[in-house]
């Protein structure tokens, strides 16, 4: 490395600023984005097996091993953001389906039979049916089946798959995959 102008040695990630522009506006993009954790296992899985040693063993990156460890604990903090906040998203969708299951219960208690659809629980049983199972951009909420082989509750926890659903008829949960 050169050293600049006032005699601090430049970086090779460009200007004091924008070199932690860069992976702060990722490491947001990956927590805000990324729903199911697949690209923060990936990101993570590259970062202890790639980028971690080659930062502290390369004799190349020795000069600036202090600024890649840095950069490299705000990816390892966004990959550890996803994954608990995922954790979170998850028991918020739950008890979420846990107040819509009671509600449904309590109007069965009160009128002998399940509501049709979710919505005929409002106000009585439930101040409203949330819109959003989980906290995530791009989740669909509940949905609620009706008809003669049951009554079911359910919602995608891990997209595409994993959808807990819960059967009233038998009093439990269970997954669709």
């Amino acid at each position: 490395m050169e050293p600049s102008s006032d005699g601090a040695a430049a970086s090779p990630y460009g200007s004091k600023w924008t070199r932690w522009v860069r992976p702060v506006v990722l490491a947001l993009l990956l927590v805000a984005f990324d729903e199911q954790g697949v690209v923060a296992f990936l990101a993570g899985c590259f970062l202890a097996l790639v980028y971690l040693p080659r930062s502290l063993f390369s004799k190349k990156f020795a000069a600036c091993r202090r600024e890649r460890l840095s950069r490299l604990g705000i990816y390892a903090a966004a990959v550890i953001a996803v994954f608990g906040l995922r954790v979170v998203t998850c028991r918020v969708a739950r008890e979420r389906a846990d107040r819509i299951v009671a509600a449904v219960d309590a109007y069965k208690a009160a009128r002998g039979s399940y509501p049709d659809r979710l919505d005929q629980l409002v106000p009585e049983f439930i101040p409203e049916i949330p819109a959003k199972a989980r906290l995530t951009p791009m989740d669909r909420g509940f949905s609620y089946l009706s008809g003669p082989s049951g009554h079911v509750l359910w919602y995608v926890e891990t997209p595409p798959f994993g959808r807990p659903t819960y059967t009233f008829e038998r009093g439990k949960w269970g997954t669709i995959d």
